[in-house]
């Protein structure tokens, strides 16, 4: 498994590990964020930090003889798709997103006299971390294409 593999599955399983619980708490109770937002930062960077700490230490006997491979065209190739694929994700999640809002906002209530928005803390605290879900799930979408693409040309 290359480097690429292993920090694609790494940062896949991280985000999973997170934010799983951090969506599930947040989407119950909305003001929770606020105290779980750092510390879903520092998971995710401990996890990723030792992640690469231990995968350093057990390549740098390839690093020390001088065999590192260059990126080729192949690997190149699989990032850019994993790209497209989760810049398509996050487009539908964000315009799926802007659609819900301009809808459920006309049924939230919007006075027209003072354009002042009627809906409530928690009501626009889940709008937020929904978006932000669809950040994270594009995320995950590109650590997926990454591991999916290294995995096909090996099994045809």
């Amino acid at each position: 498994m290359s480097f690429h593999q292993k920090s694609a599955w790494a940062c896949l399983l991280s985000i999973v590990l997170v934010f799983t619980p951090y969506f599930y708490v947040v989407f119950q109770f909305p003001l929770s964020f606020v105290g779980l937002l750092p510390l879903a930062v520092i998971a995710i960077s401990v996890l990723l930090t030792a992640f690469h700490i231990v995968n350093a230490v057990t390549n740098r006997a390839i690093r020390k003889s001088g065999h590192t491979p260059p990126r080729d065209e192949l690997e190149k190739m699989i990032e850019l798709k994993a790209a497209k694929w989760s810049g398509v994700v996050l487009a539908f999640a964000v315009a799926t997103w802007c659609f819900f809002a301009m809808f459920v906002v006309l049924g939230l209530g919007i006075r027209a006299e003072n354009m002042a928005f009627q809906g409530s803390t928690s009501q626009i605290l889940m709008a937020i971390q929904t978006l932000f879900a669809g950040f994270v799930i594009a995320n995950m979408a590109y650590y997926g294409g990454i591991i999916i693409g290294y995995a096909r040309p090996m099994h045809g």
